[in-house]
């Protein structure tokens, strides 16, 4: 699917053939016809969500239109009863959304207004002993006393720090039973790295048994069905359900996640609110961390520890969230090699993945040798690990596409077949009876001996092998989109941006991309494009944080079942 739009989409914009077809099918079977424009109306409340959004914003509809929606009840209501459509003052909402929208609010306040779980007062030595900042104490202390505790911060902040501590205390005070934890993240590649580094923080001793699982894996994922095995009627079996990278889940797959954690049970969430929200509908962290009945669970991490607050990287990531456009440039025009990193800027300007600028391919061949020497799989993840190229579009002249394309025929000129030695490729399809998701990362090692075999990284130095042959739906991987990358860390990022302005290019797409590299970027990109991408913010149309904020206590609404 496209990065979604960071603007909310004007009402006149055409919708898509589904969304007609939709409005067309509901008609009928509610026996309401309404007119032309109230029927665009309703197909841009279909499409609005292809784009990220979550209703569609009135203020922008014609005044007529608007008004004629509550003429057609069947169709349009107030959220009492089943009609498909949901109208809430100028927003108008498919009725799937709206009550994902009640339902996530309802859980969320349940958990929020739960009382303390245990008095910290007694943990103060201990919370102590752990020689954390002040910052990160006062975040293991809402994590150690609140139902639901929301940990925001930057790439090195500490988030996973403070959660292995709040374990391992947590698993200190009931030795003769263990502590029931399971761990989540929504791609592979993010449960991989919360597993990796929670085992480095806990130790074998400490180790929890349940590895670390995409948000799918953890659910249950049930084929062909909406729904997962685990919901209100079974929740999960655990005493602490902690979730990583939660910037990029969707509002359903929030509802679904909540719906299954169970009354007695923790729930810690970590994320940088600053980064790009989901593909899918919804800015869900974004909104949490801003409601201010929320704002006794959540803790926000301001100090990184991967590296210095004045190495490049750092200063440039600061401006560009704080939208100083030109500050940002300067900032990576000034950069000069350090033994804190580097930023290194290139005029993107004509960039075309068909014939590449010599630095690139300097770049690129540079950085991929060392995987390319590697000749099992725990030597080839950690090097690929060290270096990745970013695009913002998937296809065009600065596409991952056509980059993956030219990576290959640079890197990789005599190979043969589609499964060729040491191609990286990015799973795209859910596949549960492989045990393989969306967002996976493979590498194929190529043997004379067997059919080739792709290899991926189940945890900490595990590692797991299948038949090419039966992967499901994937891509080639040398580059991928900002997108794809998050909930991944690199050592050098190149970052390739489109040489003109796009709706794509956001701030938070420029701040994800630079921040997921650990030493140094080097940015492909015009002075126009990047400056109109950093005063670009993302914007989706939610409510969630507006529901919060007045949530009644109707026990009544809190019980309206999932949908």
């Amino acid at each position: 699917m496209n990065a979604p739009s960071p603007h909310p989409a004007p009402a006149s914009d055409r919708p898509r053939e589904i969304d007609v077809q939709l409005v067309e099918a509901l008609m009928r079977l509610y026996d309401e016809h309404p007119p032309e424009p109230v029927q665009a109306l309703l197909a841009q409340a279909s499409r609005i969500t292809g784009e990220g959004h979550v209703y569609l914003d009135l203020t922008l509809a014609d005044p007529a239109a608007v008004n004629a929606l509550d003429t057609f009840p069947a169709l349009v209501g107030t959220g009492v009863g089943n009609t498909p459509f949901v109208r809430e003052g100028n927003r108008l909402y498919l009725r799937r959304f709206w009550q994902y929208e009640q339902q996530v609010a309802a859980r969320l306040m349940h958990l929020a207004q739960a009382p303390a779980v245990r008095d910290v007062n007694d943990w103060q030595a201990a919370i102590a002993a752990t020689g954390l900042s002040a910052e990160q104490q006062t975040a293991l202390r809402k994590a150690l006393e609140n139902r639901l505790t929301i940990i925001t911060g930057g790439p090195g902040t500490g988030k996973t720090t403070v959660a292995a501590h709040c374990l391992r205390l947590l698993a200190a005070i009931r030795p003769a039973e263990p502590l029931r934890v399971r761990t989540a993240a929504p791609t592979g590649k993010a449960a991989a790295r919360i597993d990796e580094s929670l085992h480095e923080q806990l130790g074998e001793a400490n180790r929890i048994p349940e590895p670390a699982a995409t948000i799918e894996r953890l659910l249950g994922f049930q084929r062909g069905s909406p729904y997962f095995v685990h919901n209100r009627e079974n929740p999960l079996a655990a005493d602490v359900v902690l979730i990583d990278e939660t910037s990029m889940i969707d509002l359903p797959k929030m509802a679904k996640l909540l719906e299954a954690i169970s009354e007695h049970t923790q729930l810690i969430l970590l994320g940088d609110k600053d980064q790009l929200a989901s593909v899918e509908p919804g800015s869900v962290l974004a909104e949490l961390c801003q409601a201010v009945p929320l704002q006794p669970c959540v803790a926000t991490l301001t100090q990184s520890h991967r590296f210095p607050p004045e190495s490049p990287v750092a200063r440039l990531s600061r401006a560009v969230n704080r939208g100083a456009a030109a500050e940002a440039w300067q900032q990576a025009q000034a950069s000069a090699q350090s033994d804190a990193g580097r930023v290194v800027t290139r005029n993107g300007l004509g960039f075309n993945a068909t014939n590449p600028p010599p630095a690139f391919s300097a770049a690129v061949r540079e950085g991929f040798q060392p995987f390319l020497d590697a000749t099992d799989a725990p030597a080839a993840f950690a090097a690929l690990r060290r270096f990745r190229v970013l695009c913002a579009l998937r296809r065009g002249p600065q596409g991952v596409e056509r980059i993956n394309r030219a990576i290959e025929d640079l890197l990789l000129p005599d190979r043969q077949g589609v499964f060729y030695d040491h191609r990286v490729i990015l799973i795209t399809r859910n596949h549960p009876d492989l045990n393989l998701y969306n967002g996976d990362v493979g590498i194929v090692l190529a043997t004379p001996s067997r059919a080739p075999c792709a290899c991926f990284e189940t945890a900490a130095n595990a590692f797991r092998t299948v038949p090419c042959g039966l992967l499901p739906d994937h891509e080639t991987a040398f580059a991928m989109t900002v997108h794809k990358a998050q909930g991944s860390g690199f050592g050098q990022v190149v970052l390739v941006l489109p040489d003109q302005d796009s709706p794509v290019l956001t701030r938070e797409l420029i701040y994800t991309a630079i921040t997921r590299a650990e030493m140094g970027v080097e940015m492909w990109c015009t002075e126009a494009a990047f400056k109109a991408g950093v005063n670009r913010p993302t914007q989706r149309n939610m409510g969630l944080k507006d529901r919060l904020a007045t949530w009644p206590s109707n026990e009544a609404v809190r019980d309206t079942r999932w949908d």
